[in-house]
Order: C-alpha cells, then structure tokens, then sequence
C-alpha cells in the first residue's frame, strides 16, 4: 500500500446538497471555503454534481473535481456480491466503476471479496462503503491493503459514509504513509463544516473531535507529562489540536500542578492539597471538569 498510488474521492458536498436541498444556497461562498479545505487536507477529488457546478461557479481553483456518472453497483448485503459480480463481469472493460454499500462487508470474508472485485473489474475500481455497521474506514483500509487504490468518503462520515478524516489520519498515523495534504487544517474543516451545517459534532469524534485531547484522570496526567505517546498515539499539534488537561474530581496533585504550570500561576505545593479539595467538590457540582476560570477562582480563595 506504501508503494502505490492511493486516491480519496470526497462527495461530502454532494451529501450536503442531498440533506440541505436549497439551503445549501445561502452558504455558496462558505461552501466553496469548504470545497478547498477538503482538498488542502489530502482528497484527491472533489464530487460535485451537474447542478452543484452550475450553482457554486466559479469553482476553487487548483482543486481537482469528478461528476459521478452512472456506473454504479449497489450492494447492501455483502452475501449477495458474487452473482452481482457474475451478472457484472461482462462489463470489465467499462471504466470508473463504483460499487456502493456494502454495509455489513465484516461479517464476511472480505479479503476473497475484494480480490473478486479486482478479478472481474480491476484495481482502479471505486469502492464507496457504508458504515451501517460502524466498520467502513476499517474495510475502506482493507480495500487499499488488498489492492484496491479508490475509495470514496465524506467529512464527519456524513451521510453513512466512510469518514474522510478517518481513513487520512488512519494512512497517516496507522499504516505511516506520508500523505500530501495538510491535515493540521481538521479543526479549521470541523468549525466552517458546522457552521454550515448549523449541527455540533460529537466532540469525541476520531481525529477531529475537539474533546479527544482533553485528559483528567490523574495517571493519565502523570503518563503524558512524563511521555506523551504513552496514552497519545500521536502528537496533537499533528491534526491542529493541542493537549487539555481537564482538573476535576478523578484529578491529584501532580494533575493540579502541571495545571497552575500551564496557566503561568505560581503556588505553595502546601496549599495544593486544599485547593485540590475544592477543586473536586465545585467538580462533583458541576457534574464536570472545571474550566481555567474557575480553576483561577478556586485558586485566588486558597491563596489570597
């Protein structure tokens, strides 16, 4: 996989039209932004549709786009791939072949499956896999492993796709190809894909959840000060984030100090076990950590 081309074909903007209809019109010029983000952070292809050329002209420049034609394979229930693919096989030599859905992919035998997809239509064949299963950036990778070099994605996974920013921070930290794109711009894709949108993401979403770097409990605290890729898999400046550290009621001392440190306060160590004990009764209130300014607060009662 490290030695072949890979191609990433985005079709989140054809899923926004699908869901938003016209209100995507009030958005044009946030859509184009978008159009640019998903490509700087490492689509190859941007999917756009007939209509959606003619309504957010003039397009982004430098940005490579793709009209979805006709040729497509839709196949939900994975069982059922192999007299499709008979049914199919004499359309071999017929390019840009996309099959669809293959939701329940694995619970099968995927890897005879995708080398019968190869078999009969060759490597260059677009794989678009639902995630009705939540497994579709694991069989997205698979399909790249195996051979395959297209696979088709939406930010977020919107629309029960394969998520884009899955599958590039998968390639990028799990199977260590160094990917063309720029995926410290995440959370700068996540904010305009939102506001467009008007919907908030889970916050813990993989790679682009704005919570996913927040960290309380106290060992792990400790771990990460001592060496972060003990609990980190990578480092997050790499997808634009920074480390959080969450004081709350399951923080300790060490946890307490490595906070006072990274907001610049200067302390007695031998008031930090008073100021810990109201920093997890205002926490067991809240029902949550505690944010800096409250953390400040806490801080000026103790020591002033």
């Amino acid at each position: 996989m490290k030695e072949k081309k890979i191609e990433i074909i985005d079709k989140t903007i054809v899923i926004l039209k699908e869901i938003y209809g016209d209100k995507l019109k009030e958005n044009i010029p946030k859509v184009r932004e978008l159009i640019k983000l998903l490509y700087i952070i490492g689509s190859d292809y941007i999917e756009i549709t007939q209509e959606l050329y003619y309504e957010l002209s003039p397009l982004p420049q430098n940005v490579k786009f793709i009209i979805p034609n006709n040729n497509k394979i839709e196949v939900k229930e994975s069982n059922k791939l192999y007299n499709m693919l008979k049914y199919e096989s004499d359309k071999s030599n017929v390019k840009n072949i996309r099959i669809v859905g293959l939701d329940d992919l694995i619970f099968y035998d995927y890897n005879k499956i995708f080398s019968e997809i190869i078999n009969v239509f060759g490597e260059n064949i677009e794989l678009c896999i639902k995630n009705e299963c939540e497994s579709a950036t694991a069989m997205s990778l698979e399909w790249l492993k195996n051979g395959g070099k297209k696979v088709v994605t939406t930010f977020a996974g919107i629309g029960g796709y394969t998520p884009l920013e899955e599958v590039l921070g998968s390639l990028l930290f799990l199977e260590k190809i160094k990917l063309s794109g720029d995926q410290k711009l995440f959370p700068e894709v996540l904010n305009l894909f939102e506001d467009i949108t008007q919907e908030t993401l889970d916050r813990n979403m993989p790679f682009i959840g704005k919570d996913i770097f927040n960290v309380e409990s106290g060992i792990h605290v400790n771990g990460i000060a001592k060496n972060p890729s003990t609990y980190e898999p990578y480092d997050p400046n790499e997808i634009g984030r920074t480390r959080n550290i969450i004081i709350g009621k399951h923080s300790g001392v060490n946890a307490l100090e490595i906070k006072l440190k990274e907001l610049n306060i200067e302390y007695k160590t031998n008031n930090l076990k008073i100021m810990l004990e109201n920093v997890r009764e205002l926490s067991t209130q809240k029902r949550r950590g505690l944010n800096n300014e409250e953390i400040k607060e806490i801080y000026k009662k103790c020591y002033i």
